[in-house]
């Protein structure tokens, strides 16, 4: 009886290399790509800005497009009326939204550009006059001034008015006025009130602003660590075909020919199937869902304010899950050929593939049956392509046999 066959203790015995010419291969290989990846960043770097901005977009479109249908809403129009859609696109492309507001009549506007002041107002003259000038003014509130009666007095109030307006405006101030940064003087806006003979005299108007609503970000490096992630990424696709090379050079060296043609085969297959993962990821799916985000935070009635490193990391995790998924039929015709699984399997399990698939969908994907189907049904089509490259694709030489497959 023939003796077993044991183990042997060197891997290398028949190799032309020795286990320490394999590493410094290998750490020749990485050192060139760690340099291609260097350079594609520095390369990078110089696009990272106008990456940011673009990814940008689908978010400033999906709130454009909410702030419409929710104004729309609001004024008693249907969103989703074709004949209403010309009012929709002029709001969406001007980031128009409107609001009310109650216009004062003219003959009661009697504020001057000495009513105005700055939001902060340094003065020269002490503390003292300064808080005798706010105390005077805090006596003085929209309250009192509504509820005090009109009569003979009020010339006399008048002029108390006018001194503390002037005794205020005597004040020297280092800063000029700012009318987008100041304010009214209290001892003003309290005559203007108190000038109303009744709030009724006001009148509702609407009005349409831009409200170009953003990105924000919390921290002063937050933009910037942002930029040079965007650059490395940019990078890395730019640097990636010369990193694969070195890194499949050295792994190329430690298989047989036949082994080489399963990668040649396959690797462009991967490729193309992360590719089109991530372009319906980014450019279908991801609309989807900041709309169904948007009008989730919506019906709850939450100010929306997107943070940066939040929404860029989302937008890069989302379309990596989507080409990782689309992986599906290599990894069934994977499985197929080292025995693990027959194509009798995957057909008889058809009903349970689908099942996982979309539970896989549901973790992958935010909470929203949009995105879940949107990644789902492309799954359940791949997982029929599966199927058929497993039955109609010759089989060859496993991985690791030292026979020559034929052409």
């Amino acid at each position: 009886m023939d003796r077993l066959a044991q183990p042997k203790d060197d891997l290398f015995e028949n190799s032309t290399m020795t286990f320490r010419e394999h590493l410094d291969e290998l750490r020749h290989s990485l050192v060139r790509a760690v340099m291609w990846l260097a350079a594609g960043l520095v390369f990078g770097l110089l696009f990272a800005d106008r990456v940011v901005l673009f990814v940008q977009t689908p978010l400033q479109t999906a709130i454009r497009d909410y702030m419409a249908d929710r104004d729309l809403f609001r004024l008693g129009y249907d969103p989703t009326d074709p004949a209403n859609a010309p009012l929709k696109k002029f709001l969406a492309t001007n980031a128009l939204v409107w609001e009310i507001i109650y216009d004062v009549p003219d003959e009661y506007q009697t504020l001057t550009m000495d009513s105005l002041v700055p939001a902060k107002q340094p003065v020269q003259n002490g503390s003292a006059d300064s808080s005798e000038v706010s105390g005077d003014t805090s006596e003085l509130t929209p309250t009192d001034a509504s509820n005090s009666p009109a009569s003979e007095d009020t010339s006399e109030s008048s002029g108390a008015d006018n001194e503390a307006t002037s005794k205020a405006s005597a004040a020297p101030i280092d800063l000029p006025i700012d009318l987008n940064h100041g304010a009214i003087e209290p001892v003003e806006m309290a005559k203007l009130l108190q000038s109303l003979p009744d709030p009724g005299v006001l009148k509702p108007k609407v009005q349409l602003r831009q409200n170009k609503t953003g990105l924000s970000s919390l921290k002063m490096e937050e933009p910037f660590m942002i930029w040079v992630k965007a650059g490395l990424i940019v990078g890395a696709v730019l640097a990636s075909p010369m990193i694969f090379y070195h890194l499949w050079s050295f792994v190329a060296s430690g298989l047989h020919t036949h082994e080489r043609r399963y990668v040649y085969l396959y690797l462009p297959m991967s490729v193309t199937l992360f590719s089109a993962g991530v372009v319906l990821a980014f450019f279908v799916v991801l609309n989807y869902v900041l709309s169904f985000l948007l009008a989730f935070n919506g019906s709850l009635d939450v100010a929306i304010e997107p943070r940066l490193t939040y929404y860029v990391n989302f937008v890069l995790l989302l379309p990596l899950g989507f080409g990782i998924a689309f992986q599906l039929p290599l990894v069934m015709l994977f499985l197929q050929r080292i025995g693990l699984f027959e194509t009798e399997a995957y057909i008889s399990s058809w009903r349970l593939a689908v099942l996982v698939i979309f539970l896989v969908s549901m973790v992958l994907t935010p909470a929203d049956v949009t995105s879940m189907f949107a990644m789902a049904v492309p799954l359940v089509f791949l997982y029929g392509l599966g199927i058929l490259m497993c039955k109609f694709i010759p089989r060859g030489r496993g991985m690791g046999s030292d026979a020559y497959d034929p052409a």
